[in-house]
């Protein structure tokens, strides 16, 4: 009886050992750095920002990024604390400074796990509006820094 325990033991330990392997190696996998090719960093928006594209881009962003970006693009959502990596803090006024509308644009079409790809979910234009509503997330969160509540 206490050997086909042991057994019993062992193997259930393996499986437990596989199984974080298993879901170390996801969580590794996505929080490993995103590199954009360097024509894509390159590439300007040719939209340029409107009322009525922000307006759009606000909705798609509803519909599509808030989930784990949350409202204000600080990543703070719930979904956001149950990714095996925290969404971009698309508020963060030191990050995105960095990053270019041509990076934006190519993460936002490609994606990657567990962010899906947005190529065939919105056009090209649709894409390039959201380049510029998280643009004003970015410009949002500095004047709340600032002191300044919102800037309609």
């Amino acid at each position: 009886m206490f050997h086909s325990c042991r057994k019993c033991l062992v193997l259930t330990t393996l499986i437990v050992l596989t199984l974080v392997g298993v879901k170390r190696t996801v969580a590794d996998e996505t929080r490993s750095p995103w590199p954009v090719p360097e024509n894509a960093r390159n590439v300007k928006n040719p939209i340029k920002p409107s009322v009525e594209g922000l307006k759009a881009a606000a909705q798609l962003y509803h519909q599509n990024c808030e989930l784990c970006h949350s409202e204000s693009g600080s990543s703070s959502s719930s979904a956001a604390q149950n990714l095996p990596q925290r969404p971009a803090v698309l508020s963060d006024t030191k990050i995105m400074k960095k990053a270019t509308d041509g990076e934006l644009f190519w993460k936002i079409t490609e994606g990657r796990p567990p962010m899906p790809s947005y190529e065939h979910q919105l056009t090209e234009t649709q894409r390039w509006q959201l380049v510029n509503y998280i643009r004003e997330l970015v410009a949002r969160a500095q004047y709340q820094y600032l002191g300044n509540k919102s800037i309609k």
